[in-house]
């Protein structure tokens, strides 16, 4: 265990008070890129993946070090390359039921954004999951 590191019912607080912390500091710069994608006339699906990826590979780096506290592991590369390819599929799979599904829910202006929250919370979802379970423990 690296110094610092709790462990227990507080360590889970901390650890998901801290991951939850990096999120919000990427969420706006992920969020924007893909509004602004969207807007410069790029595909909304396109939009998604490519926000996705670079909000992915900002908070890659403020996890490992700081949320988890990871010095990293063998095999640890694997497991997050998995875990990315997998947290992928669901974000863009979600986005496109929800592109879908909100127009009937939320006003026009808004399906694109919201869509997009629903998608990246799921994803935070898994990732932290098996982020937590299995990867960086």
């Amino acid at each position: 265990m690296l110094p610092g590191r709790q462990t227990g019912a507080r360590g889970l607080v901390a650890v998901a008070a801290r991951y939850l912390a990096a999120g919000l500091v990427v969420l706006p710069l992920s969020l924007g890129l893909h509004l602004a994608l969207v807007h410069a006339g790029l595909d909304v699906h396109l939009a998604r993946a490519l926000s996705f990826v670079a909000g992915t590979a900002l908070v890659s780096v403020l996890h490992r070090r700081w949320t988890f506290r990871s010095a990293g592991a063998r095999g640890a590369a694997w497991w997050m390359a998995l875990l990315s390819a997998t947290t992928f599929a669901v974000v863009v799979l979600t986005h496109g039921l929800a592109l879908a599904a909100l127009p009937s829910v939320v006003g026009g202006g808004w399906v694109v954004p919201a869509a997009w929250v629903v998608s990246q919370g799921l994803g935070t979802t898994v990732s932290f999951a098996v982020l937590r379970g299995a990867v960086l423990r």
